[in-house]
């Protein structure tokens, strides 16, 4: 028993880090009457290096599942705002011919550092002659461990035209080098389309 409470106890500590993660996406809800039948879209984002990291990897998962739906896509990145007039960029890539525009805007983005703490069990108990345990020879210790979460958050705009067909809110912290989650990610977002008519079933 008291090992059990020992390794709950250790369990306690470690939980943090897991509340650390999330992927949450909150879309406007605005169903259209009959869905969209795109054939080119085009995708920009803007932010500084991390913002560009992250889009780059989730542009590419988007890229990927679009092209399965027949819909040709291309990526361009606007620059940092804080650098460059990201509305001159958006002048020139819109050059390419195109039925819509999906466009990030960061929200927020920054690095957290979670350091965990986790009590190392006590080992095994040690029995007398009698059956009964006594006090274990090694006392219980800690260990500490840090993960790096990448928090980055968005505005997401679909528009057709000057017409906003589909809007989100991103809000992501994720574990740095955890690069599957993009494909998480792009499942959240274009389900949300298809569920509101934006993208055919």
């Amino acid at each position: 028993m008291q090992r059990f409470l020992l390794c709950l106890f250790g369990v306690i500590f470690a939980f943090p880090s897991f509340s650390q993660r999330k992927l949450i996406l909150n879309a406007v809800n605005k169903k259209l009457d009959s869905a969209r039948h795109y054939q080119r879209i085009l995708i920009v984002g803007e932010g500084g290096m991390q913002s560009r990291m992250f889009l780059d990897f989730l542009s590419e998962e988007l890229i990927k599942d679009l092209k399965d739906q027949d819909i040709v896509c291309k990526y361009e990145y606007l620059g940092d705002p804080h650098k460059t007039n990201t509305e001159e960029s958006l002048k020139k890539a819109v050059s390419w011919e195109h039925d819509a525009i999906l466009r990030f805007y960061p929200l927020a983005t920054f690095e957290s550092v979670n350091v965990v703490q986790t009590q190392t069990p006590y080992g095994p108990p040690v029995y007398n002659s009698r059956g009964a345990s006594t006090t274990p020879p090694a006392r219980a210790g800690y260990s500490l461990s840090s993960q790096q979460y990448l928090v980055n958050d968005f505005d997401i705009v679909l528009n057709e035209n000057k017409e906003t067909i589909w809007s989100a809110k991103l809000y992501s912290a994720i574990e740095f080098g955890r690069n599957t989650v993009y494909k998480r990610i792009r499942k959240m977002i274009l389900s949300d389309m298809e569920k509101q008519n934006v993208l055919q079933k």
